[in-house]
């Protein structure tokens, strides 16, 4: 029996690792998510932009050029080759005309979508240029735009901050454009051996670090995340160590001994749980709303994600402060909780941002009906602080079997569909439809 004590503390121990891992590579995975999805938003916007603006020829797109360069330092329109039509100003388009070989240019043309190129430095300053394609009568055209290295990094700073360990965007050169360290942007990783491991996707070990790569859609960036083996399986080792110190004193007091067992497992199992949910409101975190969702789709069962922002949040944080902000999110939490079925999953995205996972749910009106309930329930006042506060909530939904099939697609089919709600105004409810994804 001792023996086998011992086996079965082995085989915990393995699968706690397994779990903290696993957990690893999900964040990673929601990071380029992210990112992918912050990359990419304005293709719709842009290409609409484009296409109102710049499909004239001549002086007539030169003028359209002129007009339309406020902001930034350059505009150019080129064909699909790569021909210069127009550039503002006149003196850029030998530099535009070199424009072609970026690898941004050429994803935008092969996929039709925008796209970003790497870091390139005008006048001492880095800048990724963005390119994005539309058609006109004469056939495809590709705006292109420099965007300073600094204002991009902190959009992409958002993505970054899902993950756990140290994260960053990199460009197929391997020049950093975000970074959750102090690695400043156009340097490379500052660890010479995961800069040369990590060429390609994938995951592995290097020297004491996991890391995780994985392409950025909309450009050919990628997202590496890392994390040093001892920090992660920390509360493992340290729970191993004791495990095992307290098997090989009391081998031979078989029941106390499977007692202690019990209980260190006991506490791997609370340390899985602690990574798993937020620290603030006890909910699950994304990759938990992920593990779920996938399960529940991978069993063929419908589920409607409901993708909730809080309206007036902001105003509420910085007129009481942090310390009200957060009962705030609390209250919310617990009303999201009292509101929602035992069978759904209640998680908290990030920020005063909340997502609700109805399992077994297909039918849009019931979903919608779920959402103005949920939506009418936010909207009642708190007390915080010896304050009323009153917030709203916006909502986007979307419903797996009609339009998804992965959980990161159903997330970002939902997020889809708040933004509209948003764009609508505050308080609306939208149910995702295929009118909603950029074309």
């Amino acid at each position: 029996m001792v023996g086998g004590a011992g086996l079965y503390l082995s085989a915990s121990q393995k699968d706690a690792r397994a779990r903290i891992l696993d957990d690893f590579v999900a964040r990673a995975q929601l990071a380029v998510g992210v990112v992918g999805n912050t990359v990419t938003a304005s293709d719709a916007k842009t290409r609409a932009w484009a296409m109102d603006s710049f499909t004239g020829s001549g002086r007539e797109l030169t003028r359209a050029l002129d007009a339309h360069r406020a902001g930034v330092t350059w505009l150019a329109v080129l064909r699909s080759d790569g021909t210069v039509l127009g550039a503002s100003p006149v003196s850029i388009r030998t530099r535009a005309a070199h424009l072609s070989t970026s690898p941004g240019f050429k994803l935008a043309v092969a996929t039709g979508q925008m796209a970003y190129g790497d870091i390139v430095v005008e006048n001492t300053v880095p800048v990724v240029y963005a390119f994005q394609p539309f058609v006109v009568a004469g056939g495809t055209r590709v705006l292109a735009v420099p965007f300073n290295v600094g204002d991009v990094e902190s959009v992409l700073q958002s993505g970054l901050g899902t993950t756990s360990g140290r994260s960053y965007v990199i460009d197929s050169a391997g020049a950093v454009l975000a970074a959750t360290d102090n690695t400043p942007v156009g340097q490379p990783l500052p660890d010479a051996r995961l800069a040369t491991t990590t060429r390609g996707a994938g995951q592995g070990v290097v020297g004491d670090n996991y890391y995780v790569r994985q392409p950025v859609s909309g450009s050919p960036w990628w997202v590496v995340v890392t994390t040093s083996r001892s920090s992660l399986l920390a509360p493992v080792q340290e729970a191993n160590q004791v495990a095992w110190l307290i098997f090989a004193g009391f081998a031979s007091a078989v029941a106390l001994m499977l007692l202690i067992g019990a209980r260190m497992l006991s506490s791997l199992t609370r340390l899985a749980h602690a990574r798993l949910h937020d620290a603030l409101t006890g909910l699950p975190t994304r990759a938990l709303f992920i593990e779920h969702a996938e399960r529940a789709m991978a069993q063929r069962r419908p589920v409607a994600a409901l993708f909730l922002d809080l309206d007036g949040f902001k105003p509420v944080n910085d007129t009481y402060g942090h310390s009200a902000g957060d009962q705030l999110l609390i209250k919310v939490a617990e009303r999201l909780r009292a509101t929602s079925r035992p069978e759904d999953l209640v998680s908290r995205f990030g920020g005063d941002e909340f997502l609700v996972l109805c399992c077994g749910m297909a039918d849009e009106q019931t979903i919608h009906a779920v959402a103005d309930r949920i939506r009418q329930e936010l909207s009642e006042p708190y007390e915080i602080g010896g304050h009323t506060v009153r917030i709203g909530a916006s909502i986007g939904t979307a419903v797996s079997n009609l339009h998804s099939d992965s959980a990161e697609k159903l997330i970002s089919n939902a997020d889809l569909a708040l933004y509209h709600a948003k764009r609508s105004g505050k308080g609306r409810i939208a149910n995702f439809t295929m009118d909603l994804v950029p074309s």
